[in-house]
């Protein structure tokens, strides 16, 4: 089995709080672009493609990532994945039981072959 590196340097989180500080300025609303359409809103980071934003529903405020990677058929390691989430501020996560997610909703995109999850955070 050929693991996938995820570095989580400085560079790394810089990235990411690039993305988390424009989100926070720019929330997704229904009826724009997708917000991986958008660069402001993508973390690159090894291999694995992370898409973060801050969507408004209901009231509620949800943090909402999608992460990727780009072998064909293939998805992102669901550790890789659930510490990425740490990193954008996903709450709950217990990496004593690394394939167990936080209190998240978690769903898989097989057209998209990516990983999301969503946060309520308000």
């Amino acid at each position: 089995m050929k693991v996938r590196p995820l570095v989580i340097d400085d560079e790394a989180k810089a990235k990411v709080a690039r993305v988390v500080a424009y989100a926070m300025d720019h929330p997704y609303r229904k009826g724009q672009p997708p917000p991986g359409d958008n660069p402001s809103h993508v973390a690159e980071l090894d291999t694995y493609t992370a898409v973060f934003s801050f969507t408004h529903a209901r009231g509620k405020v949800f943090r909402h990532l999608t992460v990727s990677v780009p072998a064909e058929g293939k998805y992102p390691h669901p550790v890789a994945t659930f510490t990425i989430a740490q990193l954008f501020g996903f709450t709950g996560y217990n990496d004593k039981e690394p394939f167990k997610p936080g209190p998240w909703l978690v769903g898989v995109n097989h057209e998209e072959r990516c990983v999301s999850l969503m946060e309520a955070i308000t």
